[in-house]
């Protein structure tokens, strides 16, 4: 009898409220995370978004409704192969998003060679607003690539600078290359 009482409180279902589908799509748009857990109706979300910017989503199934077969013993995630599990399925999605940030060979041999190092002479001033619209632009990205990112949107900010014989990098400029709105940016 103890151990009846004993297994029925171990296999107690909890009542999670129901998501706001509506929320979830549109964080799922506004904000498309590098890796995503859930259910078939976030991978529809996620599709329906195009998957992200830079970055292709990794989806890891995690809950219900699902297809029915999964391979593994740890689903649900439970005890030491359900974390097995999950840990492997992270890592084998971040490896996925390392190679969908390496360019390939052939897009290396098409693309203009990255900048030396510049002299302290060369480089070429940012407006305080112009940083600030690059450091929202970099918040938007995932956090694996905003190293590369910042590089790359740098980069091209300045050799637009110098090509158009501007002595700063300005704000305005800024915004017309990346798309973004200069309205309620201070410095």
């Amino acid at each position: 009898m103890k151990w009846a009482c004993l297994a029925t409180s171990l296999f107690r279902v909890y009542q999670v409220p129901k998501p706001d589908n509506a929320e979830v799509r549109k964080l799922i748009a506004e904000k498309t995370p590098l890796v995503l857990y859930g259910s078939y109706n976030e991978r529809i979300y996620l599709a329906e978004c195009g998957g992200g910017g830079m970055m292709k989503t990794s989806f890891i199934p995690a809950s219900f409704p699902l297809p029915i077969i999964r391979r593994h013993t740890g689903t649900p995630f439970m005890g030491y192969a359900g974390a097995t599990y999950i840990i492997q399925e992270f890592c084998n999605a971040l490896f996925d998003a390392l190679f969908h940030i390496l360019p390939l060979g052939t897009e290396l041999d098409k693309i203009e060679a990255t900048l030396g190092r510049a002299s302290v002479e060369s480089t070429i001033p940012w407006e305080p607003e112009a940083q600030d619209l690059l450091d929202a632009l970099l918040e938007q990205q995932p956090v694996l690539v905003r190293i590369s990112a910042a590089k790359r949107f740098r980069d091209q900010a300045e050799r637009d600078a110098r090509e158009t014989g501007r002595s700063h990098v300005q704000a305005e400029r800024f915004a017309e290359l990346f798309g973004q709105s200069t309205t309620g940016v201070h410095a």
